[in-house]
Protein backbone atom coordinates (compact mmCIF):
# COMPACT_ATOMS: atom_id res chain seq x y z
CA UNK A 1 0.00 0.00 0.00
CA UNK A 2 1.85 3.64 -1.13
CA UNK A 3 2.34 5.47 1.72
CA UNK A 4 1.71 8.70 0.07
CA UNK A 5 -1.70 7.50 -0.32
CA UNK A 6 -1.78 6.98 3.65
CA UNK A 7 -0.37 9.95 3.95
CA UNK A 8 -3.12 12.04 2.01
CA UNK A 9 -5.75 10.21 4.10
CA UNK A 10 -4.84 11.32 7.05
CA UNK A 11 -4.36 14.99 6.12
CA UNK A 12 -7.52 15.14 5.13
CA UNK A 13 -9.51 12.77 7.92
CA UNK A 14 -9.25 16.33 9.92
CA UNK A 15 -11.87 17.92 8.17
CA UNK A 16 -13.82 14.24 8.45
CA UNK A 17 -13.17 13.91 12.54
CA UNK A 18 -15.84 15.35 14.42
CA UNK A 19 -12.20 19.00 18.19
CA UNK A 20 -11.42 19.36 23.90
CA UNK A 21 -14.24 21.71 24.98
CA UNK A 22 -15.70 19.00 27.16
CA UNK A 23 -17.93 22.23 28.81
CA UNK A 24 -20.96 20.23 29.24
CA UNK A 25 -19.11 16.92 30.87
CA UNK A 26 -16.90 19.34 33.19
CA UNK A 27 -19.85 20.17 35.65
CA UNK A 28 -21.13 16.29 35.63
CA UNK A 29 -19.92 15.38 39.14
CA UNK A 30 -21.79 11.73 38.43
CA UNK A 31 -19.04 11.01 35.72
CA UNK A 32 -15.68 10.00 36.32
CA UNK A 33 -14.18 11.26 32.89
CA UNK A 34 -14.97 14.54 34.48
CA UNK A 35 -11.22 14.56 36.04
CA UNK A 36 -10.42 14.68 32.69
CA UNK A 37 -10.89 18.19 32.71
CA UNK A 38 -9.74 19.70 36.42
CA UNK A 39 -7.67 16.78 38.45
CA UNK A 40 -9.28 18.51 41.70
CA UNK A 41 -12.62 17.56 40.78
CA UNK A 42 -14.52 14.22 42.19
CA UNK A 43 -17.32 12.21 41.56
CA UNK A 44 -20.11 11.01 43.75
CA UNK A 45 -18.79 7.14 43.75
CA UNK A 46 -15.64 6.25 46.11
CA UNK A 47 -14.41 3.77 43.10
CA UNK A 48 -14.74 3.47 39.64
CA UNK A 49 -13.17 1.38 36.67
CA UNK A 50 -13.86 2.19 32.47
CA UNK A 51 -14.82 -0.87 30.68
CA UNK A 52 -11.30 -1.64 28.46
CA UNK A 53 -11.57 -0.03 25.44
CA UNK A 54 -15.42 1.18 26.02
CA UNK A 55 -15.01 3.75 28.76
CA UNK A 56 -14.54 6.60 26.98
CA UNK A 57 -15.19 7.76 23.13
CA UNK A 58 -14.59 11.14 22.25
CA UNK A 59 -14.74 13.16 18.57
CA UNK A 60 -14.62 16.98 18.26
CA UNK A 61 -15.25 18.88 15.59
CA UNK A 62 -15.42 22.64 15.15
CA UNK A 63 -14.36 25.43 12.90
CA UNK A 64 -14.27 29.91 13.49
CA UNK A 65 -16.89 30.70 11.95
CA UNK A 66 -18.56 29.00 8.24
CA UNK A 67 -21.33 26.78 7.96
CA UNK A 68 -21.91 23.83 5.84
CA UNK A 69 -25.17 25.96 4.52
CA UNK A 70 -22.56 28.12 3.09
CA UNK A 71 -21.83 25.99 0.86
CA UNK A 72 -24.29 23.58 -0.31
CA UNK A 73 -28.07 24.02 -0.58
CA UNK A 74 -31.15 23.11 -2.01
CA UNK A 75 -32.84 24.56 -4.97
CA UNK A 76 -36.24 25.35 -6.21
CA UNK A 77 -36.26 21.97 -8.18
CA UNK A 78 -35.12 19.96 -5.37
CA UNK A 79 -31.65 20.09 -7.12
CA UNK A 80 -28.54 20.19 -4.71
CA UNK A 81 -26.72 23.88 -5.56
CA UNK A 82 -23.18 24.48 -5.00
CA UNK A 83 -22.43 28.13 -3.74
CA UNK A 84 -18.81 29.11 -3.66
CA UNK A 85 -19.24 32.97 -3.33
CA UNK A 86 -21.73 32.99 -0.54
CA UNK A 87 -19.11 30.26 1.29
CA UNK A 88 -16.55 33.23 0.40
CA UNK A 89 -18.33 35.59 1.93
CA UNK A 90 -18.81 33.78 5.07
CA UNK A 91 -14.93 33.32 5.36
CA UNK A 92 -13.05 35.07 7.56
CA UNK A 93 -9.06 36.64 6.62
CA UNK A 94 -8.11 33.40 8.33
CA UNK A 95 -9.90 30.08 8.84
CA UNK A 96 -9.48 27.47 11.70
CA UNK A 97 -10.72 24.19 11.40
CA UNK A 98 -10.18 21.96 14.72
CA UNK A 99 -10.50 18.13 15.95
CA UNK A 100 -9.62 15.82 18.34
CA UNK A 101 -10.90 12.46 18.83
CA UNK A 102 -10.06 10.69 21.89
CA UNK A 103 -10.35 6.39 23.36
CA UNK A 104 -9.80 5.50 26.57
CA UNK A 105 -8.08 2.09 26.76
CA UNK A 106 -7.94 2.16 30.48
CA UNK A 107 -9.07 4.65 33.31
CA UNK A 108 -9.75 3.96 37.01
CA UNK A 109 -9.86 5.69 40.46
CA UNK A 110 -10.39 5.20 44.12
CA UNK A 111 -11.13 7.67 47.08
CA UNK A 112 -8.76 7.02 49.74
CA UNK A 113 -9.65 9.04 52.90
CA UNK A 114 -8.99 12.63 51.91
CA UNK A 115 -7.06 11.61 48.73
CA UNK A 116 -8.88 10.57 45.27
CA UNK A 117 -6.49 8.90 42.74
CA UNK A 118 -6.75 7.75 39.36
CA UNK A 119 -4.69 5.74 36.82
CA UNK A 120 -5.57 6.03 32.88
CA UNK A 121 -4.38 5.01 29.40
CA UNK A 122 -5.37 6.58 26.08
CA UNK A 123 -4.61 7.56 22.71
CA UNK A 124 -5.24 11.06 21.02
CA UNK A 125 -5.38 12.52 18.05
CA UNK A 126 -5.40 16.39 17.52
CA UNK A 127 -5.37 18.60 14.43
CA UNK A 128 -5.56 22.16 13.61
CA UNK A 129 -5.70 23.51 10.02
CA UNK A 130 -5.43 27.14 9.13
CA UNK A 131 -6.35 28.26 5.66
CA UNK A 132 -6.37 31.59 4.45
CA UNK A 133 -9.75 33.42 2.66
CA UNK A 134 -7.80 34.77 -0.60
CA UNK A 135 -6.72 31.92 -1.17
CA UNK A 136 -10.37 30.44 -1.95
CA UNK A 137 -10.76 33.97 -3.28
CA UNK A 138 -7.88 33.33 -6.32
CA UNK A 139 -10.50 30.76 -7.87
CA UNK A 140 -13.60 32.11 -7.09
CA UNK A 141 -12.73 36.00 -7.92
CA UNK A 142 -9.73 35.04 -10.17
CA UNK A 143 -6.77 36.98 -9.99
CA UNK A 144 -8.12 39.90 -12.56
CA UNK A 145 -10.17 42.77 -11.07
CA UNK A 146 -9.72 43.83 -7.70
CA UNK A 147 -7.11 41.04 -7.24
CA UNK A 148 -4.92 42.24 -9.58
CA UNK A 149 -1.20 43.94 -8.16
CA UNK A 150 -2.77 42.70 -5.30
CA UNK A 151 -0.21 40.99 -2.46
CA UNK A 152 -2.94 37.94 -1.25
CA UNK A 153 -2.34 35.54 1.72
CA UNK A 154 -1.86 32.03 1.51
CA UNK A 155 -0.41 31.36 4.97
CA UNK A 156 -1.74 27.64 5.58
CA UNK A 157 -0.89 25.64 8.53
CA UNK A 158 -1.45 22.50 9.14
CA UNK A 159 -0.59 20.81 13.00
CA UNK A 160 -1.30 16.98 13.63
CA UNK A 161 -0.57 14.94 16.28
CA UNK A 162 -1.44 11.03 17.35
CA UNK A 163 0.26 10.13 20.59
CA UNK A 164 -0.30 7.88 23.68
CA UNK A 165 -1.41 9.48 26.83
CA UNK A 166 -0.24 6.84 30.55
CA UNK A 167 -1.62 9.10 33.35
CA UNK A 168 -1.48 8.82 36.75
CA UNK A 169 -3.76 11.61 39.19
CA UNK A 170 -3.85 12.79 42.48
CA UNK A 171 -6.46 15.13 44.40
CA UNK A 172 -6.67 16.05 48.30
CA UNK A 173 -8.53 17.84 50.87
CA UNK A 174 -7.04 20.61 52.95
CA UNK A 175 -8.03 24.04 54.45
CA UNK A 176 -10.70 22.04 56.59
CA UNK A 177 -11.86 20.70 53.45
CA UNK A 178 -12.16 24.14 51.79
CA UNK A 179 -10.00 23.23 49.58
CA UNK A 180 -9.16 20.73 47.26
CA UNK A 181 -5.77 20.55 45.00
CA UNK A 182 -5.22 18.17 42.33
CA UNK A 183 -2.54 17.12 39.73
CA UNK A 184 -1.90 14.90 36.82
CA UNK A 185 1.32 13.77 35.28
CA UNK A 186 1.51 11.98 31.74
CA UNK A 187 4.24 10.10 29.81
CA UNK A 188 3.44 10.89 26.36
CA UNK A 189 4.60 8.64 23.23
CA UNK A 190 4.25 10.33 20.43
CA UNK A 191 3.12 8.02 16.97
CA UNK A 192 2.84 10.80 14.60
CA UNK A 193 2.95 13.96 13.47
CA UNK A 194 3.04 16.98 11.21
CA UNK A 195 4.13 20.52 12.39
CA UNK A 196 3.71 23.87 10.03
CA UNK A 197 6.58 26.12 12.13
CA UNK A 198 6.20 28.90 9.84
CA UNK A 199 4.20 29.57 7.15
CA UNK A 200 4.69 33.22 4.83
CA UNK A 201 3.19 32.63 1.38
CA UNK A 202 2.22 36.22 -0.94
CA UNK A 203 1.08 35.58 -4.30
CA UNK A 204 0.72 38.41 -6.69
CA UNK A 205 -0.55 38.57 -10.31
CA UNK A 206 1.32 41.29 -12.10
CA UNK A 207 -0.68 44.07 -13.63
CA UNK A 208 0.99 44.39 -17.15
CA UNK A 209 1.56 41.11 -18.19
CA UNK A 210 -0.15 38.71 -15.57
CA UNK A 211 2.66 36.46 -14.43
CA UNK A 212 2.52 35.95 -11.13
CA UNK A 213 4.98 36.46 -8.08
CA UNK A 214 5.51 34.43 -5.20
CA UNK A 215 7.54 35.49 -2.10
CA UNK A 216 7.62 32.39 0.56
CA UNK A 217 9.17 31.26 3.70
CA UNK A 218 8.24 27.68 5.18
CA UNK A 219 9.36 25.82 7.54
CA UNK A 220 7.48 22.41 8.19
CA UNK A 221 8.41 19.01 10.01
CA UNK A 222 7.23 15.45 10.18
CA UNK A 223 7.85 12.60 12.04
CA UNK A 224 6.43 9.09 10.96
CA UNK A 225 5.00 10.13 7.96
CA UNK A 226 6.93 10.18 4.99
CA UNK A 227 9.86 6.98 4.74
CA UNK A 228 12.59 9.36 5.06
CA UNK A 229 14.81 6.65 5.04
CA UNK A 230 14.65 4.86 1.68
CA UNK A 231 11.94 7.28 -0.14
CA UNK A 232 10.37 4.30 -1.39
CA UNK A 233 7.22 5.46 0.01
CA UNK A 234 6.54 1.53 0.27
CA UNK A 235 4.13 0.06 3.80
CA UNK A 236 4.09 -2.87 4.73
CA UNK A 237 2.71 -4.64 7.47
CA UNK A 238 6.03 -3.93 9.85
CA UNK A 239 4.71 -0.70 9.22
CA UNK A 240 1.82 -1.34 11.39
CA UNK A 241 3.28 -3.08 14.37
CA UNK A 242 0.95 -0.65 17.11
CA UNK A 243 3.03 -1.05 20.16
CA UNK A 244 2.43 2.22 22.24
CA UNK A 245 5.82 1.59 23.61
CA UNK A 246 8.02 1.15 20.82
CA UNK A 247 8.78 5.02 19.30
CA UNK A 248 11.49 7.53 20.10
CA UNK A 249 8.94 10.15 20.41
CA UNK A 250 8.45 11.20 23.85
CA UNK A 251 7.28 13.77 25.66
CA UNK A 252 5.43 15.43 29.45
CA UNK A 253 2.04 16.29 30.04
CA UNK A 254 1.29 18.16 33.22
CA UNK A 255 -2.29 19.37 34.23
CA UNK A 256 -3.48 21.25 37.40
CA UNK A 257 -6.86 22.38 39.38
CA UNK A 258 -7.84 23.74 42.33
CA UNK A 259 -12.00 23.52 43.72
CA UNK A 260 -12.47 26.13 46.75
CA UNK A 261 -15.90 26.59 49.07
CA UNK A 262 -16.51 30.11 49.20
CA UNK A 263 -19.34 29.79 51.12
CA UNK A 264 -20.75 26.10 51.65
CA UNK A 265 -23.53 26.15 48.67
CA UNK A 266 -21.17 28.45 46.26
CA UNK A 267 -17.95 26.53 45.28
CA UNK A 268 -15.24 28.23 42.57
CA UNK A 269 -12.66 26.38 40.54
CA UNK A 270 -10.35 26.33 37.61
CA UNK A 271 -7.85 24.55 36.15
CA UNK A 272 -5.15 24.17 33.34
CA UNK A 273 -4.92 21.06 30.98
CA UNK A 274 -1.94 19.12 28.63
CA UNK A 275 0.85 21.95 29.72
CA UNK A 276 3.25 19.99 28.18
CA UNK A 277 5.75 18.56 24.85
CA UNK A 278 6.31 15.73 22.82
CA UNK A 279 10.17 15.55 21.29
CA UNK A 280 9.89 13.81 17.86
CA UNK A 281 12.68 12.05 16.91
CA UNK A 282 11.68 8.67 15.27
CA UNK A 283 11.57 8.97 11.28
CA UNK A 284 12.16 13.09 10.62
CA UNK A 285 12.15 14.84 8.01
CA UNK A 286 12.41 18.92 8.13
CA UNK A 287 11.39 21.30 4.67
CA UNK A 288 12.49 24.54 5.00
CA UNK A 289 12.60 27.52 2.14
CA UNK A 290 16.58 27.78 1.13
CA UNK A 291 16.33 31.46 0.01
CA UNK A 292 13.61 32.83 2.73
CA UNK A 293 11.61 35.98 0.96
CA UNK A 294 12.98 35.98 -2.28
CA UNK A 295 11.05 36.33 -5.02
CA UNK A 296 9.85 33.73 -7.50
CA UNK A 297 8.43 34.25 -10.99
CA UNK A 298 6.26 31.98 -12.36
CA UNK A 299 4.23 32.28 -16.19
CA UNK A 300 1.97 29.08 -15.57
CA UNK A 301 1.45 27.06 -18.75
CA UNK A 302 0.87 27.12 -22.26
CA UNK A 303 -2.73 26.10 -23.17
CA UNK A 304 -2.08 25.32 -26.56
CA UNK A 305 0.32 22.64 -25.57
CA UNK A 306 -2.20 20.86 -23.21
CA UNK A 307 -4.75 20.98 -25.66
CA UNK A 308 -2.20 19.72 -28.51
CA UNK A 309 -3.30 15.93 -29.71
CA UNK A 310 0.55 14.68 -29.79
CA UNK A 311 0.49 16.18 -25.34
CA UNK A 312 1.31 13.82 -22.86
CA UNK A 313 -0.64 15.13 -19.70
CA UNK A 314 1.27 13.36 -17.21
CA UNK A 315 3.80 14.54 -18.83
CA UNK A 316 3.27 18.10 -18.86
CA UNK A 317 2.03 17.69 -15.22
CA UNK A 318 5.43 16.45 -14.04
CA UNK A 319 7.58 19.34 -16.13
CA UNK A 320 5.09 21.87 -14.39
CA UNK A 321 5.85 20.57 -11.01
CA UNK A 322 9.37 20.09 -11.59
CA UNK A 323 9.36 23.96 -12.34
CA UNK A 324 7.72 24.49 -9.21
CA UNK A 325 10.31 22.39 -7.46
CA UNK A 326 13.28 23.85 -8.95
CA UNK A 327 11.71 28.03 -8.31
CA UNK A 328 10.61 26.64 -5.00
CA UNK A 329 14.03 25.51 -3.42
CA UNK A 330 13.45 23.47 -0.32
CA UNK A 331 16.23 22.81 2.23
CA UNK A 332 15.75 18.68 3.58
CA UNK A 333 17.26 17.60 7.02
CA UNK A 334 16.44 14.91 9.34
CA UNK A 335 16.93 16.80 13.04
CA UNK A 336 14.60 16.15 16.05
CA UNK A 337 12.28 18.73 16.96
CA UNK A 338 9.84 19.49 19.94
CA UNK A 339 6.23 20.57 19.43
CA UNK A 340 3.44 21.88 22.62
CA UNK A 341 0.30 20.33 23.40
CA UNK A 342 -2.22 22.58 22.67
CA UNK A 343 -3.12 24.13 26.08
CA UNK A 344 -6.42 23.99 27.49
CA UNK A 345 -7.78 26.32 30.93
CA UNK A 346 -11.00 26.57 32.74
CA UNK A 347 -12.48 28.59 35.16
CA UNK A 348 -15.81 27.77 36.72
CA UNK A 349 -18.04 28.33 39.50
CA UNK A 350 -21.43 26.69 40.82
CA UNK A 351 -24.10 27.21 43.25
CA UNK A 352 -25.96 24.31 44.87
CA UNK A 353 -29.61 24.17 45.70
CA UNK A 354 -29.31 20.44 47.07
CA UNK A 355 -26.42 17.90 47.37
CA UNK A 356 -27.97 16.78 43.96
CA UNK A 357 -28.29 19.97 42.09
CA UNK A 358 -26.39 22.83 41.12
CA UNK A 359 -26.08 25.46 38.36
CA UNK A 360 -22.78 25.89 36.88
CA UNK A 361 -21.27 28.71 34.92
CA UNK A 362 -17.76 28.23 32.89
CA UNK A 363 -15.04 29.87 30.94
CA UNK A 364 -13.24 27.99 28.62
CA UNK A 365 -9.81 28.92 26.67
CA UNK A 366 -7.53 27.54 23.98
CA UNK A 367 -4.51 29.05 22.68
CA UNK A 368 -3.81 28.30 19.20
CA UNK A 369 -1.45 30.10 16.83
CA UNK A 370 -1.24 33.38 19.31
CA UNK A 371 -4.78 33.51 19.81
CA UNK A 372 -7.45 32.90 22.35
CA UNK A 373 -10.46 30.69 21.01
CA UNK A 374 -12.75 31.36 24.17
CA UNK A 375 -15.84 29.70 25.24
CA UNK A 376 -18.58 30.33 28.15
CA UNK A 377 -21.24 27.68 29.05
CA UNK A 378 -23.95 28.13 31.60
CA UNK A 379 -25.49 24.66 32.75
CA UNK A 380 -27.78 23.06 35.35
CA UNK A 381 -26.53 19.62 36.98
CA UNK A 382 -28.12 17.32 38.89
CA UNK A 383 -29.22 13.68 40.07
CA UNK A 384 -32.62 13.27 39.33
CA UNK A 385 -33.26 9.63 40.52
CA UNK A 386 -30.39 7.04 42.65
CA UNK A 387 -29.21 6.10 39.00
CA UNK A 388 -29.74 9.11 36.75
CA UNK A 389 -27.90 11.27 36.42
CA UNK A 390 -28.17 14.75 34.20
CA UNK A 391 -26.49 17.66 32.72
CA UNK A 392 -27.99 20.56 30.11
CA UNK A 393 -25.94 23.64 28.82
CA UNK A 394 -25.73 26.40 27.07
CA UNK A 395 -22.90 27.57 25.54
CA UNK A 396 -20.84 30.08 23.10
CA UNK A 397 -18.34 28.31 20.88
CA UNK A 398 -16.91 29.42 18.02
CA UNK A 399 -18.43 32.33 17.46
CA UNK A 400 -21.84 30.16 17.33
CA UNK A 401 -24.44 30.84 20.25
CA UNK A 402 -26.94 28.04 19.41
CA UNK A 403 -24.92 25.73 21.60
CA UNK A 404 -28.01 23.31 23.49
CA UNK A 405 -25.42 20.90 25.44
CA UNK A 406 -26.89 17.43 27.50
CA UNK A 407 -25.76 14.82 29.09
CA UNK A 408 -26.38 12.10 31.18
CA UNK A 409 -25.21 8.81 33.11
CA UNK A 410 -27.06 5.75 33.66
CA UNK A 411 -26.49 3.27 36.21
CA UNK A 412 -27.77 0.00 36.58
CA UNK A 413 -26.45 -1.68 39.50
CA UNK A 414 -22.90 -1.43 39.22
CA UNK A 415 -22.49 -0.40 35.66
CA UNK A 416 -22.68 2.91 34.17
CA UNK A 417 -23.40 4.11 30.80
CA UNK A 418 -23.04 7.76 29.79
CA UNK A 419 -23.38 10.02 26.76
CA UNK A 420 -22.69 13.76 26.65
CA UNK A 421 -22.33 16.32 23.98
CA UNK A 422 -21.90 20.34 24.12
CA UNK A 423 -23.97 20.42 21.31
CA UNK A 424 -26.70 18.22 20.90
CA UNK A 425 -28.23 20.58 18.09
CA UNK A 426 -25.48 20.46 16.21
CA UNK A 427 -25.96 16.63 16.10
CA UNK A 428 -29.35 17.29 14.77
CA UNK A 429 -29.16 20.34 12.28
CA UNK A 430 -25.38 19.83 10.91
CA UNK A 431 -25.97 22.30 8.12
CA UNK A 432 -26.25 24.85 10.62
CA UNK A 433 -23.75 24.22 13.17
CA UNK A 434 -19.77 24.72 13.38
CA UNK A 435 -19.51 22.81 16.54
CA UNK A 436 -20.06 19.01 16.40
CA UNK A 437 -19.12 16.87 19.40
CA UNK A 438 -19.84 13.61 21.36
CA UNK A 439 -18.39 11.39 23.92
CA UNK A 440 -19.98 8.40 25.20
CA UNK A 441 -18.79 5.07 27.03
CA UNK A 442 -19.48 2.63 30.14
CA UNK A 443 -18.04 2.31 33.55
CA UNK A 444 -18.51 0.39 36.73
CA UNK A 445 -19.08 2.61 39.78
CA UNK A 446 -19.15 1.61 43.66
CA UNK A 447 -20.09 3.25 46.80
CA UNK A 448 -21.87 6.38 45.07
CA UNK A 449 -23.27 8.78 47.47
CA UNK A 450 -24.69 12.46 47.15
CA UNK A 451 -22.59 15.13 47.66
CA UNK A 452 -20.98 18.31 46.55
CA UNK A 453 -18.56 16.91 44.29
CA UNK A 454 -15.45 18.67 44.34
CA UNK A 455 -15.09 19.00 47.83
CA UNK A 456 -14.09 16.54 50.87
CA UNK A 457 -16.46 13.91 49.28
CA UNK A 458 -18.26 13.39 52.36
CA UNK A 459 -22.59 13.08 51.77
CA UNK A 460 -25.60 10.97 52.64
CA UNK A 461 -24.96 7.43 51.28
CA UNK A 462 -27.62 6.45 48.99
Amino acid sequence: MNKYIISIIILFSAFNLYSQHNLTMYNMHTLPQRIHTNPAQIIDSRVFVGIPGLTSVHILYGNNGFKIKNMVGIGDSNKLLIKPLEFYNSLKKDNVISSSGSIDLFYMGIKLRKSFFTLGISEKFKSQVTFPKDFLGLFIIGNAGENIGKDLNFNFGYDMMLYNDISISMSRAFAKNKLRLGAKVSYLNGVMNLNTEKSELIFNTHQDDFHYTINNNVKFNASNILDTLNKNFEFSEKDADYNILKYKNKGMGFSFGAVYTIIPKLTVNASIVDVGFIDWKDNVVNYSTKYPNKSVEFYGLDLKTIFDDSTDMNETIDNLLDTLTDKFEMNETYKGYRTKLPTTFYLGGNLWITKRHNFGILFYGNYYQKKLNPALTLSFNGKLTKVFGISASYSMINKSFVNGGLGFTLNGGPFQFYMVSDNIIGMIKLRDTNTIDLRFGLNLTFLRKDKQAGLSGKGVKK
